[in-house]
């Protein structure tokens, strides 16, 4: 039988980011000796195979060669379902669920990193420290261990969170230390050029990027501490969603596919703050709006997978495919959530408005 022990040892071990030094050291032997297994100069003696199947939670077979394509598929089960129960599922159950993922592969960092992530909201929404403490513990040793640069940096974001969450503003100017500035950013980088042909990609990809950073820090605005949440600062904040807005149009045009989904919620937004000052007809319009966007989002998510966007700026931009760095609603749509957000008190002024009635009965119409 041609045994490919070591190709699997690569395999496993690359799959959970370990590295040989790292396995050498649980294991008792030299990363030297790891590195022949995995080039197949030579086999582990038997007695090391029981350890090798602990540290990677397979069995013994797997590591001969045996089930392996199982164990991928149970793992692959796994994420799926933490990204169905980050959606839908309560704090407690993701906390439950990736503790147990663990046992069964405990050197998985995305799982790691998904319950550092949950500690970290349990801790925001009860004060236990320890929840902090556990989640800090986790998203240290990701950043130290991980290879994935983008499961690294991840951590590396809760664990900021985390230290500002405590209060601990000294720990976290320390840690953005170790961030890497935007302008020298793989994506500002390609943009320059790299000679392979693809610099009119890179640029609009960078330019995309860019959006939704302009996007995300002026909501960071609307919704952060530093300006207040009083009706002297609310046509303020309302203003800033609507050129939010304005620069998704201007960069993307009509074709907004994937987009809509970040102006249905800038509506949605806005509608908040309009209503909180009763301005009756301009939350109906932006109830409206908030509506079309929602339904064009759920409608371009069904139909335009793989289809390019037409403005001049992102006509080179694909609508991508969901995958390990694209993650959408798994469990219901955006139009499901939307209705739900309309059944606030704050609307209660208005829920026998014809219009209002009508974008309820548009929404329940899609939602799933």
């Amino acid at each position: 039988m041609n045994i490919k022990i070591g190709a699997i040892i690569k395999k496993l071990r690359t799959e959970n980011n370990v590295t040989q030094d790292a396995l050498a050291a649980a294991i008792g032997v030299t990363p030297q000796a790891i590195s022949r297994w995995e080039s197949e100069g030579c086999y582990p003696d038997i007695e090391l195979l029981p350890a090798l199947a602990d540290f990677f939670s397979v069995s013994t077979d797997e590591l001969l060669g045996y089930k392996l394509s199982e164990r991928e598929e149970e793992l692959s089960r796994i994420k799926k379902e933490i990204e169905r129960l980050s959606e839908v599922g309560t704090v407690e159950e993701r906390i439950s669920f990736a503790r147990n993922a663990l046992v069964k592969f405990p050197g998985d960092f995305e799982i790691k990193n998904q319950l550092a992530v949950c500690l970290y909201f349990k801790g925001c929404e009860t004060g236990d420290k320890a929840c902090f403490t556990e989640s800090e513990a986790l998203c240290k040793s990701i950043a130290q261990d991980c290879r994935d640069e983008d499961v690294r940096y991840d951590a590396l974001f809760t664990l900021v969170s985390v230290y500002d969450e405590q209060k601990k503003p000294e720990k976290v100017q320390e840690l953005v230390k170790s961030f890497t500035s935007m302008r020298f950013c793989r994506e500002y980088v390609k943009s320059l050029g790299i000679g392979d042909g693809n610099t009119e990609l890179y640029i609009q990809e960078w330019i995309d990027l860019l959006v939704v950073y302009l996007d995300s820090a002026i909501k960071g605005l609307v919704l952060g501490d530093d300006i207040s949440n009083d009706p002297s600062t609310w046509d303020k904040k309302i203003q800033m969603l609507n050129t939010a807005n304005d620069i998704y149009r201007m960069i993307y045009g009509d074709n907004l596919m994937f987009n809509h989904c970040s102006l249905s919620y800038n509506y949605s937004l806005i509608s908040t703050y309009e209503i909180a000052q009763g301005k009756i007809e301009d939350t109906l319009d932006s109830l409206e709006k908030m509506c079309y966007h929602t339904v064009e989002y759920d409608k371009s998510y069904q139909n335009d997978h793989g289809k390019s966007y037409t403005s001049i700026f992102t006509d080179k931009l694909i609508y991508p495919f969901p995958c390990k760095d694209f993650h959408e609603l798994t469990e219901h749509n955006q139009c499901y959530y939307s209705l739900n957000a309309m059944n606030h008190t704050r609307y209660d002024c208005i829920r026998d408005n014809e219009r209002f009635i009508a974008v309820v009965k548009t929404l329940q119409e899609y939602a799933r």
